[in-house]
């Protein structure tokens, strides 16, 4: 059990095992059942408050997904739950039980060693770290027995259904796609077996082998699942939970089921408070009403002439009155106190994304782009004689195994790479937008705003920038003004697809478009993307974006060789 009240650091003689090495791991056991509670959890940094009251259990079984708006503290709680950072927060997290959890970023692992070695070390297992410091080849005969002895065929079955191979294991960790590195560590997690799986946006990189490998094993795992994700066919076939962070209210509503129902459940209640609230309202107005119909008859002690006894009668009279009256005020009081005390919070709209192309709607109609017979290797060919021609109004999607070249098709593209034969060919005076996953070129120490404000072809006042990203759902003025280094992933995709529209860009090219946007900025995003009048490439594995939003699908498997 692990609890932490005020600004105190995590109990380490509490905490039998911790580790980190592309997978948090850590152990807290006392030989009761697993269980993971927090209650009372308050939060806040950089002058932002993340959590305030907020309680959260599961149990065994559960399979919890957590959505919220960008920047609302999704990722900063996965991380207090297992342990990563030593935030200052106040409240209690207790946790009994095997916990693992893979974040979203690796940047901690030696890039340089093999993927298998990675992979094996994320097992936290004693014997296998003394196999490890062997002098054999990895998969040489000697190599490979050894391994056995240990378990090795249940690795080897996990990393094949999952779409490893090894060639993939025996590269450095650092040269693999973000999938493959996402695919490595979750082969390692599911051998581990903990008793709680944590998970912040397992499926951003992952190809549709990967993403349904994932979902049969988080079916099938017995344990329970807390996971960070925008996919929203996984949380259908996954989750019966959704828990919802709210960033008004700093605190968590939970639903049952799966996205759909989230949605609709989410409306009829937001609705309920609304109708609620008009009720309570509007006897608050009658009560006071009535309060001040009766403080009108409370009159001054009146004293009236004639006997002695006439005068007593009359004010006895007139104070007993007056005591009723004055009693009623009492009660009306103490009524609207009441509802005043009670009032039901209205829960506000989602924040709105809206944008429109106003500024492209004059487009040549000679506007396209024609890919013919793109080839390119490094060590080994990655794909050889992709073509495609688009128009105006066409839609591509380009989907693949990891690994397949997707990426560097779109830097060929932007003329970032240059292919080792064939042709891109661009018409119609185009502007290129790229929207890249890793966001290599982002300057993260400026703000949204100055984002805006100096980049040369956009050139934007202030005002208008600061309207625009309120447009794309960036809205506090934390996050406005804060560098984009200390801002959710979401908020800075959210400022890079601002920054790209601004730039009246004719053809779009998206890499991963909805990774790390919140549901309701992402259905937003991909309604104006159906408006959009010029011409988009859409790198994707998201299945209900392509669905929605392509208008043609390529699979880039068929252009790559063995």
């Amino acid at each position: 059990m692990l609890s932490e009240e005020s600004t105190s650091t995590i109990n380490r003689e509490q905490i039998k095992q911790l580790y980190k090495n592309g997978i948090y791991y850590r152990e807290l056991i006392t030989g009761k059942s697993p269980e993971l509670i927090v209650e009372n959890l308050d939060l806040t940094l950089d002058k932002k408050t993340l959590f305030m009251d907020l309680d959260f259990s599961v149990s065994h079984g559960d399979k919890v997904t957590i959505v919220g708006e960008n920047g609302s503290g999704k990722t900063t709680f996965l991380s207090l739950l297992a342990g990563v950072d030593d935030y200052p927060y106040s409240g209690s997290i207790e946790i009994e039980g095997r916990i693992g959890f893979l974040p979203q970023h690796f940047e901690e692992v030696d890039g340089n060693l093999q993927a298998i070695e990675v992979l094996l070390r994320s097992l936290y297992d004693d014997e296998i770290n003394e196999f490890l410091k062997l002098p054999l080849k990895p998969f040489s005969q000697e190599w490979l027995q050894e391994l056995n002895s240990l378990g090795g065929h249940e690795i080897f079955k996990q990393f094949s259904h999952i779409g490893l191979d090894k060639e993939v294991l025996n590269r450095a960790f650092k040269s693999l796609s973000g999938g493959e590195k996402t695919k490595t560590l979750l082969c390692a997690l599911s051998i581990l077996d903990p008793d709680f799986i944590l998970l912040d946006e397992p499926t951003n990189h992952l190809d549709n082998k990967g993403i349904a490998w994932l979902e049969s094993f988080l079916k099938r795992f017995g344990g329970a699942v807390v996971m960070v994700s925008h996919d929203r066919a996984l949380i259908n076939g996954v989750s019966n939970f959704i828990s919802e962070l709210s960033p008004y209210t700093k605190k968590f509503t939970h639903f049952r089921g799966g996205y759909k129902h989230y949605l609709e459940e989410e409306n009829k209640r937001r609705q309920r408070s609304i109708e609620d609230r008009r009720f309570q309202d509007k006897e608050l107005k009658k009560l006071k009403s009535k309060a001040v119909q009766a403080q009108s008859k409370v009159k001054s002690r009146i004293v009236r002439s004639g006997s002695d006894r006439d005068k007593l009668s009359y004010n006895n009279k007139e104070q007993r009155a007056q005591k009723g009256i004055m009693g009623l005020v009492n009660q009306i009081t103490d009524k609207v106190d009441h509802l005043n005390d009670n009032l039901v919070e209205v829960i506000p709209d989602r924040s709105q994304v809206s944008f429109d192309f106003d500024g492209l709607s004059a487009l040549s109609s000679l506007l396209g782009i024609t890919v013919t017979d793109i080839s390119k290797s490094y060590e080994k060919k990655i794909f050889s004689n992709v073509s495609f021609t688009l128009t105006k109004g066409e839609r591509l999607i380009i989907q693949g195994p990891n690994g397949s070249g997707k990426t560097t098709l779109n830097r060929i593209l932007m003329g970032h790479t240059q292919p080792d034969s064939g042709l891109v060919t661009i018409s119609g005076n185009a502007v290129v937008g790229f929207l890249d996953q890793e966001q290599e070129n982002l300057p993260l120490d400026k703000s949204p705003v100055e984002l805006l404000e100096e980049d040369p072809k956009i050139k934007a006042s202030r005002q208008t920038a600061i309207r625009n990203l309120r447009d794309f759902g960036i809205y506090k003025w934390h996050d406005l003004k804060s560098p984009l280094k200390h801002l959710s992933v979401g908020c800075r995709r959210k400022s890079q697809l601002c920054q790209i529209i601004m730039r009246k860009c004719s053809i779009l090219i998206l890499d991963e478009p909805t990774n790390h946007i919140d549901f309701p900025s992402l259905e937003a995003i991909e309604e104006a993307l159906l408006k959009f009048p010029g011409i988009i490439i859409a790198t994707t594995h998201d299945r209900y974006f392509t669905e929605k939003v392509g208008t043609r699908v390529i699979d880039f498997s068929n252009y790559t060789t063995e």
